[in-house]
């Protein structure tokens, strides 16, 4: 294991990304600090929706410490994303899929999810990467997945690997045309693809309003492009849900 971090191992913990912004808030470490559960009981993801997980799921967040005004571009989430995918693809030789903004699938469905926060102090600041994948249970490796799941790996091995990927990047040294094109070829959609789009309804709160669209990629924020209706519509993270018509 690398000795530039820390690590924090949880039995149980309501969410280890609550738990390491509290951390963080408190302590203010200076290297990045790994913490993980063998259970979450109180996982949230985009919108606060319930995080839910199983005893096979790899549960863990990572606070990276940065400088006051060290800086994070709209396109970072996805960028993170895509270093999430190199990790497991290059861990257990699935085929998995990038979906718009920052989950994982295969064929049989979603298999990760990130969320990233960020700790603002007035003299510190820490990013926090909440990441949750499902995996096959070790006796069933190499039987067809009942359910959306990775092959098995060792969550240690993930630390290792995400982490020295991250460090690499500095979470910004990246090249654009670079991660538009790693998106293209490992993305769930297809540039130019129809595709479902729900959103709040703005005249009733508790229904959900659906859209069939296209979908055009990124911007350099990180904004999904769906062409509806002929127009051309942007879309930040968490006002809406794209899915497979």
């Amino acid at each position: 294991m690398p000795k530039d971090y820390q690590i924090i191992q949880l039995e149980n913990v309501d969410s280890t990304s609550r738990y390491l912004k509290d951390y963080v808030a408190q302590n203010q470490p200076q290297q990045p600090v790994f913490c993980t559960t063998q259970k979450q009981t109180a996982g949230y993801g985009q919108q606060k929706r319930h995080w839910l997980t199983n005893d096979k799921s790899a549960i863990f967040s990572l606070a990276y410490p940065l400088p006051q005004k060290y800086p994070l571009t709209g396109l970072v989430s996805l960028h993170i994303a895509a270093l999430l995918h190199q990790s497991l693809v290059e861990l257990t030789g699935d085929t998995l899929y990038l979906k718009w903004p920052n989950d994982l699938f295969n064929s049989q469905g979603k298999v990760a999810g990130m969320l990233i926060e960020q700790v603002m102090q007035k003299d510190y600041r820490a990013f926090i990467i909440g990441i949750g994948v499902n995996r096959d249970s070790p006796e069933i490796m190499n039987e067809v997945a009942s359910s959306s799941s990775t092959s098995w790996f060792e969550i240690n091995d993930l630390f290792s690997l995400f982490h020295q990927k991250v460090q690499q990047s500095k979470l910004v040294h990246y090249d654009e045309q670079e991660l538009n094109e790693y998106w293209v070829k490992h993305g769930f959609f297809n540039l130019g693809e129809s595709v479902q789009v729900i959103q709040p309804n703005q005249t009733n709160t508790d229904a959900l309003k659906t859209e069939h669209g296209i979908y055009r990629g990124f911007d350099s924020h990180g904004h999904a492009k769906i062409e509806i209706n002929g127009a051309l519509t942007l879309v930040a993270s968490g006002q809406i849900s794209i899915r497979k018509i």
